[in-house]
């Protein structure tokens, strides 16, 4: 099967293409060659200088791996001294390509025209003059050059040459993308390439070229095995390495995509497009002077690329303002560099494209729109811009022009996972509808989420917006677009709002936002409930945080700044956490914190990433004031960094403040106690009681341990030898009465439960005799007990919430209108203790609560159709008759067989002068009670 020059071209088979590659794999060989394939660079170079005459293809062979290692300088030299002796075309091109790569362009052009003069047909040397066409913006001699890769292949005989068949790939993957010819991605993939490594097993570079052609596609599994099985080959490739950062950052593993940058370097240290991934990195890391800093090293190498100077323009960006003159009209860095760039080279579309690619990893989508923008007019045969122009519309809320760039991204390249993705989110978002309001704009499923899609509307625009906005001293400037999604086509919600937001099928929460947009999984379609009033007013305040700084603002301060403004009370599992990180000297500073967002190590890395970052805020405002927080998000605006802004607002060090925040970090965690020894393994904790035997909390620690196993011989053993150092330890009485209970010696439970309460605390044995307790019906002395342990671990919701089970049991409502508050800000998903609260204090005629708290619920449920009964009876006592319309009427849709909500809703729907809505739920109530009376009456009376 040959290449094809056009889209439209006919291709023939290749009869001999397979036949011919077949090649025995021997012993492993020590060629300089393959020593040089393997990665064994210097072995290589030495084997060379061993030789006493070495020829071209040797002296070709140690230039390469010289270059490999980054001496590039030795490489040039070994090159020269060869093409001085016997030039070849291959010599040239190798020369030609070090010249390119280091921004010696005449130099580059000279040699590959001095090796083509040799052989015309020297795929290095036409690779090169290719690349010198596109990088020079010479865009027909560019395509021009690609084309003449697929001809040749067409023309011969199947090569020898891996280079040869190796660069007739990407010449042929370079032109299809420029003719926009995807049929050519499977041919290389599974044909031309694999074919290579069939004849040629060390030859890695097209095993990487398969994994590159995979990532670019965002087919993430198939490129990390490819790239698994070039590793194989050679463990030492910089090129590898780079393609691994590059991977990592696509998942936002922003330190490994460092790390694996840095890998690069140590083998290659003038491997410009290593400095590139890591600068990347940097970028999305929010990190611009460590990006300006690692650019300016690479264009020191090559000042001529066009992707470098792209991202050093975004850093610039990022760093100093989007400003393009200073006040006194001189040219900005960022301005100066744009201003070069486009006058060098009207068509540098790939300048821009990369410009774009820095702004998107800095969350600056409106700039990177625009620059995709420009790269798409400039160079219209690049295609990832139009696909990354695509997602990052998305990202703005502007569907209509986003489905028309993805289209033509997704007929230029059908195997981009994220353009297919993201065309069937815009297919189901074509079934929507949209609900207008004041400020935002709320796309819903109308068979599912209609009902949501209102109180979302009520809620953000009484609850939400003003407050909010008046708070952060900031309005946007146009509506915010707001998406539910719900199960459709076989996907969930769930996976409808990750596409929605990253084109890939899973990221780890129920909300997410854009900065101008907010998408949610619906919550009427997740298996658990979440408090959607709670998330919408946490994703606002992001929209409103990253258009006032104009997205210039780190991940960790703009979570700082929504979690501070969701909710009153954290999680009670924060400050436990926080507890035990600081006891194992586990916690994130300001250089790391945004790693616990973007790629937690694990669930408790993601909860201490919002934690720290809400206290990192609580800390500002303690140590600097009230206004602390909005200086901070002045500062942003200005493009500083955050230790910027410590240092020139606040006058501080970042040093000195993460001394001080970690000590404030200390005091809020005094009064948890944290168990040294709950993450020890169950061998270590033997191992312990063995080597311990005189210690009664390690022998304690060993008996429940085994209890814990059901291993009560064991457990027995251990607790009786604690006891005997100490007869007072109350876990290993709490071991022995577990034992005792396990046969029904209700006795002997009982007294060891009561000496293992006395004056030492452990909740084990209290909470297992408060239990007891329960169940014998002592509600005074199960009180007493859970009392206890809610004063002696008052961050712990588990006290509060058996404490309100005996409440309830005894019907004991003014404790329990005492204790349910507490427990539903520590609960913030919980619709029952909310309705519970409603309920009561209806029954106590406190309607104001009664109304607050039943909304609270229906911002978890909002198909609970008791929370919107309890909220219209509310309001009615309230005077609000429209409201008291409203719900009333809601809560009989969702119940209609409770005939008595009707007539309630009907009779709320005349008082407000609704007698078409009235006589609509009255033939309802009808429907299911035919001769009801008062419907009857009621109808009579709205009759038109």
């Amino acid at each position: 099967m040959p290449l094809a020059s056009n889209p439209i071209s006919a291709r023939l088979a290749c009869v001999l293409w397979l036949t011919l590659c077949t090649l025995a794999l021997g012993a492993e060989s020590t060629t300089p060659e393959s020593l040089y394939f393997s990665g064994k660079y210097a072995e290589s170079i030495a084997a060379i200088d061993k030789l006493d005459q070495a020829d071209a293809a040797a002296q070709l062979t140690k230039a390469r791996a010289q270059v490999a290692l980054g001496e590039s300088v030795a490489a040039t030299q070994t090159l020269n001294d060869a093409i001085a002796k016997k030039p070849t075309a291959k010599l040239y091109g190798e020369l030609a390509r070090i010249q390119f790569e280091h921004g010696k362009w005449e130099e580059a052009a000279a040699s590959c025209k001095k090796g083509l003069a040799l052989d015309d047909r020297q795929p290095l040397a036409r690779w090169i003059t290719a690349q010198l066409h596109r990088e020079r913006g010479e865009l027909k001699e560019a395509g021009a050059a690609y084309e003449w890769f697929v001809d040749d292949f067409n023309a011969h005989d199947i090569s020898d040459d891996p280079d040869q068949l190796y660069y007739a790939g990407l010449g042929a993957a370079e032109f299809a993308r420029w003719t926009k010819n995807s049929d050519q991605f499977s041919y290389l993939v599974n044909t031309l390439f694999p074919t290579i490594l069939e004849r040629s097993p060390q030859y890695w570079p097209a095993r990487t070229a398969i994994a590159e052609l995979f990532a670019e596609k965002f087919n993430m599994g198939s490129a990390r095995s490819e790239w698994t099985k070039a590793l194989e080959i050679n463990p030492h490739s910089a090129e590898l390495f780079t393609l691994k950062s590059q991977m990592e950052l696509t998942g936002y593993n922003v330190d490994m995509a460092i790390s694996a940058a840095d890998q690069a370097l140590e083998i290659r240290g003038d491997y410009v497009p290593a400095l590139e991934a890591k600068a990347k990195a940097y970028l999305a890391d929010f990190r611009p002077l460590e990006a300006i800093k690692t650019l300016k090293a690479a264009r020191a190498i090559n000042d001529k690329r066009q992707a470098t100077a792209g991202l050093l323009a975004a850093a610039y960006l990022a760093a100093d303002g989007a400003d393009l003159e200073t006040a006194d009209g001189e040219s900005t860095r960022y301005g100066e560099l744009i201003e070069t760039e486009s006058l060098s080279n009207p068509q540098c579309g790939e300048f821009f494209a990369a410009l774009g690619e820095g702004c998107e990893l800095l969350r600056k989508y409106p700039y990177a729109a625009s620059f995709y923008r420009a790269a798409t007019e400039r160079m219209p045969q690049l295609v990832r811009p139009h696909a990354e122009l695509g997602m990052v519309l998305m990202r703005m809320g502007e569907e209509p022009e986003a489905r028309a760039v993805l289209e033509e991204a997704f007929e230029a390249d059908p195997f981009h996972v994220r353009v297919k993705n993201t065309l069937e989110v815009l297919d189901v978002l074509a079934t929507y509808e949209t609900l207008e309001t004041d400020h935002f704009l709320i796309r819903y499923d109308p068979d599912k989420d209609k009902l949501l899609a209102e109180y979302a509307a009520i809620h953000l625009e009484e609850n939400v917006y003003q407050p909010m906005c008046k708070a952060l001293g900031y309005e946007p400037p146009q509506k915010t677009l707001i998406e539910f999604f719900n199960k459709a086509k076989n996907t969930s919600g769930h996976g409808w709002f990750s596409a929605r937001m990253v084109g890939l099928p899973y990221i780890g929460t129920v909300g997410a936002c854009a900065g101008k947009m907010i998408a949610l999984a619906s919550p009427t379609s997740m298996p658990q409930k979440y408090n959607w009033g709670n998330v919408l007013r946490h994703e606002f305040v992001h929209v409103v945080n990253l258009q006032q700084t104009d997205f210039n603002i780190p991940h960790w301060y703009t979570e700082a700044m929504a979690v501070t403004y969701e909710t009153e009370v954290q999680p009670p599992d924060w400050k436990r956490l926080l507890a035990k990180r600081i006891a194992a000297n586990d916690l994130f500073n300001l250089d790391t914190i945004n790693y616990g967002f973007i790629r937690p190590r694990d669930g408790d890395d993601w909860t201490m990433a919002y934690c720290q970052a809400y206290h990192y805020a609580v800390y500002l405002k303690q140590r600097f004031g009230d206004d602390a927080l909005q200086k901070m998000l002045d500062g942003y605006a200005k493009s500083l960094t955050t230790d910027q802004i410590l240092e020139q607002t606040f006058k501080t060090k970042q040093a000195d403040f993460e001394k001080g925040y970690r000590n404030y970090l200390v005091t809020v965690v005094r009064d948890v106690e944290v168990d040294a020894d709950s993450d020890k393994s169950f061998a270590q904790l033997i191992r312990d009681a063995r080597e311990k035997e005189k210690d009664a909390d390690v022998q304690a620690d060993a008996a429940y341990a085994y209890l814990q196993r059901q291993s009560n011989t064991s457990a027995r053993k251990y607790a009786e030898q604690a006891l005997e150092i100490d007869p007072e330890h109350p876990l290993a009485l709490c071991v022995m009465a577990r034992l005792y209970l396990s046969i029904g010696d209700a006795k002997q439970t009982i007294e060891m439960l009561e000496k293992a309460t006395g004056d030492r605390f452990d909740r084990r044995p209290v909470a297992l005799l408060a239990g007891l307790r329960l169940k014998q019906k002592r509600y005074d002395d199960a009180i007493e007990l859970y009392q206890r342990g809610s004063k002696a671990e008052p961050e712990s919701e588990e006290w509060t919430e058996a404490l309100v089970r005996v409440y309830l049991l005894q019907k004991n409502d003014d404790e329990l209108l005492k204790l349910l508050p507490i427990l539903a800000a520590q609960k913030h998903h919980d619709v029952a203790i909310r309705k519970k609260l409603a309920t009561l204090l209806a029954g106590r005629g406190d309607w104001k609560g009664a109304a607050r708290w039943s909304e609270e619920a229906f911002q978890i449920d909002v198909d609970d159709a008791q929370a919107h009964e309890l909220n219209g009876r509310a309001q009615q006592e309230l005077g609000d008759k429209l409201a008291a319309a409203r719900e009333l009427a809601v809560a009989f849709r969702l119940s209609p067989d409770r005939v008595d909500w009707g007539i309630s809703a009907a009779e709320a729907l005349i008082a407000v002068s609704d007698e078409a809505k009235a006589r609509e739920v009255l033939e309802a109530v009808l429907k299911h009670s035919p001769s009801n009376a008062t419907a009857q009456q009621l109808l009579e009376q709205v009759k038109p």
